[in-house]
């Protein structure tokens, strides 16, 4: 079973705490899953109760949490769906990279979107107090996924995060906020702050050496 995350008006609680969560009225979008030859509903929920966080300010809301058939569960990355909707080719990515819940690696999505597919029984489904009942792992599913990327780059550059910071500074040098400084023979580069007397120093990366600044 998977444990998902699902926003309601407070005024339709009660119903789904009786009558449980159902397809035909929640149901937020049809769509045709890869394999498939008919569209199928799909009500969308979430891993985290933290990635709405306007819901999850908002009053008018409250989250239930829902246990849920893996085997009517898939994940999506909602950003590709979202911009998919006016190009054409980012809905492919989007149903392509379609992952079934129970193949899932968190952090692979920086905003997953869960695909159920099936209504919830009643007996399945618990209203969140103001403190989550139950343990929230990490933050998010942004920052986990940053983070992901963030060790999968030091696994590959082993820099400490040297390539990502010159490439942050390289913007600020873009927007007219830093002076850079470099010398190539030594491989460092100052990047000082033009509204402050702050700087930071940094290895060139090799890929850059041959980029005039």
């Amino acid at each position: 079973m998977a444990g998902l995350y699902f926003y309601v008006p407070r005024a339709k609680i009660k119903d789904i705490v009786d009558c449980g969560l159902k397809l035909s009225e929640w149901y937020d979008r049809e769509i045709l899953l890869p394999g498939q030859r008919e569209r199928s509903r799909a009500i969308r929920m979430l891993m985290n109760p933290r990635d709405d966080a306007d819901k999850m300010k908002n009053p008018n809301y409250q989250c239930l949490r829902l246990e849920v058939n893996l085997d009517y569960c898939t994940v999506g990355e909602a950003a590709l769906y979202q911009m998919g909707l006016k190009e054409p080719h980012l809905m492919e990515c989007y149903l392509k990279g379609l992952i079934p819940f129970s193949e899932y690696r968190f952090g692979t999505f920086r905003n997953p979107e869960v695909l159920v597919m099936t209504s919830v029984l009643p007996e399945c489904i618990e209203v969140m107090g103001k403190a989550m009942d139950i343990p929230i792992l990490y933050e998010n599913s942004t920052t986990l996924y940053l983070n992901n990327i963030i060790e999968k780059h030091e696994e590959t550059y082993k820099d400490s995060g040297n390539h990502l910071l010159y490439a942050h500074y390289a913007l600020l040098e873009s927007l007219g906020r830093v002076k850079r400084f470099e010398d190539q023979e030594k491989g460092y580069v100052i990047f000082f702050n033009n509204d402050s007397s702050g700087y930071i120093v940094l290895r060139i990366p090799e890929e850059a050496k041959s980029i005039d600044p």
